[in-house]
């Protein structure tokens, strides 16, 4: 409930109906990244189906775009909004809205790969972490976390996607 989290259904338009519903337009869905247009028609769909939804926040805690994790088989395993004007995934650590104060104030911050091995961290008492959305931990995520600490450590799995992103970020 801290985080916001929610569910998307396995149907094709619950989402958009719902959104419709409350008055936002068509347009301003489809740029935000929560819709997507069926090619070859103008038909449009929910992007999420059937995931449990991470609303993801920028520092001045304004949600910027959701990742969702699938609840169930099937690829991919998580999914972001696209890059929009105000999603840039690259730029982004889920969770440093609530921890950058608890990140300066421990002068550490614990960097992982993602939300749920954020809000496990998190719900066991670490509170000076962040999550990159994904694998990738970019030159601006660290100039991000620098901006509260230079001590970092970096937790991600420890599956070849998550070993070779901790090489990488030595370099960083």
């Amino acid at each position: 409930e801290g985080f916001s989290l929610g569910f998307a259904p396995a149907r094709w338009e619950e989402l958009k109906s719902h959104l419709l519903r409350a008055g936002f337009p068509e347009r301003q869905l489809l740029a935000a990244g929560v819709l997507l247009k069926k090619e070859d028609s103008s038909r449009t769909y929910d992007r999420f189906r059937n995931r449990l939804i991470f609303p993801i926040h920028g520092l001045r805690d304004e949600c910027v775009g959701f990742g969702g994790r699938l609840l169930g088989p099937g690829e991919p395993k998580y999914l972001n909004s696209p890059e929009t004007p105000l999603f840039h995934k690259g730029e982004l650590l889920y969770g440093l809205n609530r921890t950058a104060e608890e990140i300066r104030k421990q002068d550490e911050a614990i960097l992982v790969e993602g939300y749920v091995d954020f809000l496990s961290l998190y719900q066991a008492g670490f509170h000076n972490l962040a999550a990159t959305l994904g694998t990738g931990f970019s030159p601006f995520h660290a100039r991000l976390a620098g901006r509260f600490t230079r001590r970092v450590v970096v937790n991600f799995d420890p599956d070849s996607a998550g070993q070779a992103a901790t090489r990488r970020s030595l370099d960083i």
